[in-house]
C-alpha cells in the first residue's frame, strides 16, 4: 500500500486516484519507447482520455497528444506539458513494472509526468468551474531534443494561443513531494559536437610517415578546456565536455590509423556564451589541425536554447506550494547544466518548469541513471497542486484580461 506524500492535505477523491495513476505509470514504464516513437504510449494516454470524457487530438504532431479541457466560462487559456519518452538505456530497476524492451528504460521519470497530467487533466474536467480552457500537451523526442520544437512548429501554440505554460519534472535531488521552483535562469542550453579529424594512416614503428590524429586530438582536447578557463569569465558558468573519441582498431596496436572521430556537448545559460564557445572550438579545430596537416570538419547540433523560467509563473507556482503545503512545502531549485526542451516554449509563452521532490530510502537514484524509477507516492498531491495553480492562474489571468465595466 502505497503511502501518499501530504495525505492529509490532499482531497480525498484525488487522493483515490493515486492507484489508478500508479497503473497507467506501470504500464508505460513496462512499455517504454524513444524519440518521436512514442506510439503505443500515444494509445495508453488516449484511452485514459477517452475514459474521462476529454477532447483530444494525436494527429497535430507525430507521437504526441494534445488535449483540451474547457472551463464553465469564458477565458484565457493555460498549457501544461509532459514528456512521454525514455532512455536508451537498460532498465536496472527491480520492479514488478520493469521494462519489457531491451535496452529501453523511463530513467527519466516521464511515464511519472505523464500519470500526473492524465490525472490533472482529469480534475479539472470533473470541476470545470473555473474560466477559459486548459491544453495538455503530451510531448515525445525531449531526451533528444526536437520534441517540443516539432509542437511548435506544427502551429499548436498559434492555434489555442496560451497565456502561460508549466510543466513539471520529478527529481530525486529534493525530499518526495517538495516543490522547486527557480524564477530566471534555470537550465543550460544543450549543444552536441562532432568532430572528424582526417590525416594519413602508417606504421606505427615509423610515425614520420603518418598525419597522426590522434596526437592531434589530444592537443584539440586541453586547448578546448582553456576557452572555459583561460578565455571566460569565472562567472559566466559554462561547460565543454568531450564524451567520445574513436580511432583506430584496439586489436591492431602496430598502426598509425587515418582519422578520429570525436564528440560532446557544450552547455551554457548565456546565449552569447555559448556563441562564443561554439566559434572557440571551431577556430581551434581548423588551425591546430592545420598545424597537424590534417584536414577537419565541425558540426554542431543545437539541441535546447537556456531555460529560463518567467518571473510571474514562477511566483505564482511558488505561491501555490506554500498555499496547499505550507510554508516549508516548497524550495528555490538549483540551476542545472542539463539541457530541457521545454525552453521552446518558454520562449514563446511566459512559462516555469516546477520540480517535484521524488527521493526517500527507496528512490535515491539519479535521473538517467539504469536503476532509477520513479516514485509513485507523489503523484496524487501533484495532480491536486497542478490543477490548483491552474485553476487560480485562469481566474486571475482572465480577470486581468477583462476590460473594466
Amino acid at each position: 500500500m502505497t503511502e501518499y506524500v501530504h495525505a492529509d492535505r490532499v482531497p480525498a477523491d484525488i487522493l483515490a486516484m493515486g492507484d489508478t495513476l500508479a497503473r497507467i505509470r506501470h504500464d508505460i514504464h513496462q512499455h517504454p519507447e524513444i524519440g518521436s516513437g512514442t506510439i503505443r504510449t500515444c494509445s495508453v494516454i488516449a484511452r485514459e482520455l477517452v475514459d474521462r470524457g476529454i477532447h483530444f487530438t494525436a494527429d497535430r504532431v507525430h507521437g504526441a497528444v494534445i488535449a483540451v479541457v474547457e472551463g464553465s466560462r469564458p477565458g484565457v487559456t493555460i498549457a501544461l506539458r509532459a514528456d512521454m519518452d525514455a532512455l536508451a538505456v537498460a532498465d536496472c530497476s527491480r520492479t514488478d513494472w520493469k521494462s519489457a524492451a531491451p535496452g529501453l528504460a523511463h530513467a527519466c521519470g516521464h511515464d511519472g509526468h505523464i500519470a500526473w497530467l492524465i490525472g490533472t487533466l482529469d480534475v479539472l474536467q470533473q470541476r470545470r468551474d473555473f474560466p477559459g480552457r486548459v491544453v495538455g500537451i503530451f510531448q515525445p523526442a525531449e531526451e533528444i531534443g526536437g520534441g517540443a520544437r516539432r509542437v511548435v512548429d506544427a502551429g499548436v501554440l498559434e492555434e489555442y494561443g496560451p497565456v502561460e505554460i508549466y510543466a513539471a519534472h520529478g527529481t530525486p535531488s529534493l525530499p518526495k513531494g517538495l516543490i522547486g521552483v527557480r524564477a530566471g535562469s534555470a537550465q543550460a542550453s544543450c549543444d552536441f559536437f562532432y568532430i572528424t579529424l582526417k590525416g594519413r594512416s602508417a606504421h606505427a614503428a615509423r610515425p614520420q610517415h603518418a598525419l597522426d590524429p590522434i596526437t592531434t586530438a589530444a592537443l584539440l582536447a586541453s586547448s578546448f578546456q582553456t576557452i572555459l578557463s583561460r578565455r571566460l569569465d569565472p562567472f559566466d558558468p559554462a561547460v565543454l565536455s568531450i564524451c567520445a573519441i574513436r580511432a583506430g582498431d584496439i586489436d591492431t596496436p602496430n598502426v598509425i590509423p587515418d582519422h578520429l572521430a570525436i564528440s560532446g556537448t557544450i552547455r551554457a545559460f548565456d546565449p552569447e556564451v555559448r556563441s562564443f564557445i561554439e566559434r572557440e572550438m571551431r577556430r581551434m579545430t581548423e588551425h591546430i589541425a592545420a598545424a597537424q596537416g590534417l584536414e577537419a570538419s565541425v558540426r554542431i547540433d543545437h539541441i535546447t536554447p537556456p531555460l529560463v523560467n518567467a518571473p510571474g509563473p514562477a511566483a505564482a507556482a511558488k505561491a501555490m506550494a506554500r498555499e496547499l503545503f505550507g510554508p516549508d512545502g516548497w524550495a528555490e531549485s538549483a540551476m542545472t547544466m542539463a539541457g530541457e526542451d521545454f525552453a521552446e516554449f518558454v520562449n514563446r509563452v511566459p512559462g516555469t518548469m516546477i520540480q517535484v521532490g521524488l527521493r526517500d530510502e527507496d528512490h535515491e537514484e539519479v535521473l538517467h541513471n539504469p536503476a532509477f524509477d520513479f516514485n509513485d507516492a507523489v503523484l496524487p498531491a501533484t495532480v491536486w497542486y497542478l490543477s490548483e495553480l491552474t485553476r487560480s492562474r485562469l481566474e486571475a489571468l482572465t480577470q486581468a484580461a477583462t476590460p473594466a465595466a
